[in-house]
């Protein structure tokens, strides 16, 4: 399904021959910090077990049969916020891992200028799992906005590297090595993550928060909601350190993602039910000629993947893809039905269609409503919203950004 052309078979784009990755376990192997023994006042460093995704890291079910070209620019913006330890590294009383003295590394490179700044010194203490309410109290089933159809906290402007991620000024304590998170209730601010963020509970918040990922052998994200409900994620910078054919942004179901800067990974996101993500800026995907989950077939990257899920928001973002990668928004079933699927006042632009629907693996794709988009005018196939013949959206208001006239949608298998 999606785009037929028999001459351009070479570009990055999916197609329904497309194997999905698989849904086994995504972790690396390497030292963990595990949160939950952090609140109980001791640091508990073991083996990162493996760990099952539920949906996350899979690259296939996209429904554009892409072609060959020249690829375009991605988007501007760079990476943003990552911070230099402090020194000295040591842990405070209250149980938060910090550096055992030395600098961050530069890392966090991303494809077509994706690169995180250097600026700014940790702090040698602060607490990284003091446990608590969540700030912010996203709902369980995800929701920022309630029924109002946009993003509570966004703040006007477009998201960019300078309205996303960690805030200016922010003193970040370095943390190397993978975190995951077991107890209810755990708070991470202000940390700068050289390893993998993993939450396996409920009521977690990140906010002001770095996070590098690290060195990938088998499919994960620099970010991975595992379990969990109420969970929040904010004012964060998933810069990937260690660019990887294995590796996207953030990926899991149960959570609501704001203000967030995420670049580097092959997909930025993948969302899963009861998910919002709202007010960020997801760009610079990282493209590799090689991808295993492709069957050794180049990589197709998209700024958000859905392959199953119900109760979806993405509002009010910025979602850039390059013009030879897949797309800015890729919605297939591979893994289940989709549905009750909000995607409202985003600005998107480039893949060979920025928005691509396909009933790939259902009989039909319902429940999925488009509203008061914004489009650049990047993608391969001038197609800025691309369906196919199963496929019903409510849709209105969906414009392209330099002129303000309504975007053509395109409908074929």
């Amino acid at each position: 399904m999606g785009q037929d052309r028999s001459d351009c078979t070479s570009r990055r784009f999916a197609s329904l021959a497309i194997v999905p990755r698989s849904s086994a376990s995504r972790l690396p192997a390497g030292p963990a910090l595990t949160l939950g023994a952090l609140l109980l006042g001791a640091v508990a460093v073991s083996a990162c077990s493996s760990s099952s995704s539920s949906g996350s890291g899979q690259d296939g079910g996209q429904s554009q049969n892409g072609g060959a070209g020249t690829g375009g620019s991605s988007g501007t913006g760079t990476g943003g916020s990552a911070a230099a330890s402090g020194g000295g590294g040591a842990t405070s009383s209250g149980g938060t891992a910090s550096s055992s003295g030395g600098t961050s590394s530069n890392g966090g490179t991303s494809s077509n200028g994706g690169t995180s700044s250097n600026g700014g010194t940790s702090s040698n203490g602060g607490t990284s799992g003091s446990g608590g309410a969540s700030s912010g109290g996203a709902s369980s089933g995800g929701t920022a906005n309630g029924d109002s159809g946009t993003a509570d906290g966004c703040s006007g402007a477009r998201p960019d590297a300078t309205n996303t991620g960690v805030p200016a000024g922010t003193s970040l304590t370095v943390v190397n090595q993978d975190v995951t998170v077991t107890a209810d209730g755990t708070t991470i601010d202000a940390e700068d993550i050289h390893g993998f963020l993993v939450i396996q509970a409920s009521h977690v918040t990140v906010k002001r928060t770095m996070v590098r990922g690290g060195v990938a052998t088998q499919n994960g994200d620099g970010i991975r909601v595992d379990s969990g409900t109420d969970i929040l994620i904010e004012d964060t910078e998933v810069a990937l350190a260690h660019p990887s054919a294995y590796l996207d942004g953030v990926g899991g179901q149960n959570f609501t993602v704001r203000r967030a800067n995420i670049h580097g990974g092959v997909d930025g996101m993948k969302l899963g039910s009861n998910s919002t993500v709202e007010c960020s800026y997801i760009h610079d995907m990282t493209s590799f000629d090689s991808d295993p989950n492709q069957g050794g077939g180049p990589t197709h990257n998209d700024a958000i993947q859905i392959l199953s899920g119900t109760d979806i928001h993405v509002l009010g973002n910025a979602l850039v893809a390059a013009m030879d990668q897949n797309s800015a928004i890729q919605v297939t079933q591979d893994f289940g039905t989709v549905t009750a699927l909000t995607i409202d006042s985003n600005y998107a632009d480039g893949g060979g269609c920025t928005f691509n629907f396909s009933h790939k693996g259902g009989s039909s794709l319902t429940g999925v409503t488009v509203t008061n988009n914004r489009f650049g005018r990047n993608s391969f196939y001038d197609c800025p919203i691309l369906k196919s013949t199963q496929t019903t959206l409510t849709q209105s208001g969906n414009v392209w950004d330099d002129d303000g006239t309504p975007v053509p949608v395109q409908t074929h298998d």
